[in-house]
């Protein structure tokens, strides 16, 4: 079946209209996820409108059987009324800092942008193997996946299909770097690998909640930048889960070498911000940044 939804044409630019698209989930309960479904979007010059054709392959449905939706622009603000919403539903508070407009939660979504579902529940010796995206949560259990979202492995993060909501992605290792030398790092740590980074600046504290979730002591946890990141431990390259409550990590898209990514992680006992790199088969927290 092809069904087609006309916009009313009141979007600023065309990644917002898409964007909006991909915030809705069910309109009026006729038609489900239609950003999976789409054949084709033209824009209607007699009635000034975007039409967004969606395919199903049943019966073809004539203009006379349009649903008419107007919407506004959600803008580009970052912040408190400012959430995003992924492919599964799940609503993330976004916050400002510096230049940059990060999530201000960890990822959790169970599927690519696309709508193709990520592979999980693998084996020990599955997940050590895969060359290709997947997912575990800490200890398979669900309240994990509720206050610390999902672990990724890193192909998952450099997938095609994208990880990040329409208008997000992966930061980068330069971009980990651009929030942490705004926060007070300097350039020449901000190169270094490993702990001791911003230390004098409490650049890790700066990113900790001070949430009861971490063990004591949160070392340096004031969470002046509002990045509010929690300990949700990793899944191992051999598919074992370690650290939660001690340690955060967070992928960056960037390849060190065929083997490893490099990643950040904040420790329950220090202020610094450490960088690292890790096997691809690590299953780490994601972050989204704004595009």
């Amino acid at each position: 079946m092809k069904k087609v939804l006309a916009f009313s044409f009141m979007l600023l630019c065309w990644s917002t209209f898409a964007q909006t698209l991909q915030n809705i989930n069910k309109t009026t309960g006729t038609v489900s996820n239609p950003i999976n479904q789409i054949d084709s979007i033209r824009f209607n010059t007699v009635t000034n409108q975007m039409e967004v054709v969606l395919q199903s392959g049943v019966e073809t449905h004539s203009l006379a059987d349009v649903i008419n939706i107007t919407i506004t622009s959600p803008g580009n603000g970052c912040g408190p009324n400012s959430p995003v919403t992924d492919i599964d539903g799940n609503v993330y508070q976004t916050v400002s800092i510096g230049t940059q407009c990060w999530m201000k939660e960890n990822l959790k979504t169970s599927k690519y942008r696309d709508g193709s579902s990520i592979p999980t529940d693998l084996s020990d010796s599955a997940w050590q193997a895969t060359t290709a995206g997947a997912y575990s949560i800490y200890n398979d259990e669900s309240a994990n996946d509720t206050t610390y979202g999902k672990l990724y492995n890193w192909f998952t993060v450099t997938d095609s299909r994208n990880l990040c909501p329409l208008g997000w992605h992966v930061p980068s290792d330069e971009e980990w770097k651009t929030l942490e030398i705004f926060l007070g790092m300097s350039a020449s740590d901000a190169d270094l690998v490993g702990g001791g980074r911003g230390a004098a600046q409490n650049i890790g504290g700066k990113f900790k909640s001070t949430s009861l979730l971490w063990t004591a002591p949160n070392t340096g946890a004031t969470n002046e930048s509002g990045f509010s990141g929690l300990p949700g431990g990793n899944t191992n390259n051999d598919g074992t889960y370690s650290y939660i409550r001690d340690i955060s990590y967070w992928w960056a898209s960037t390849e060190f070498s065929a083997e490893l990514a490099w990643n950040r992680f904040l420790y329950f006992s220090a202020g610094d911000s450490y960088r690292s790199y890790n096997f691809k088969q690590n299953g780490f927290s994601v972050r989204c940044l704004r595009d």
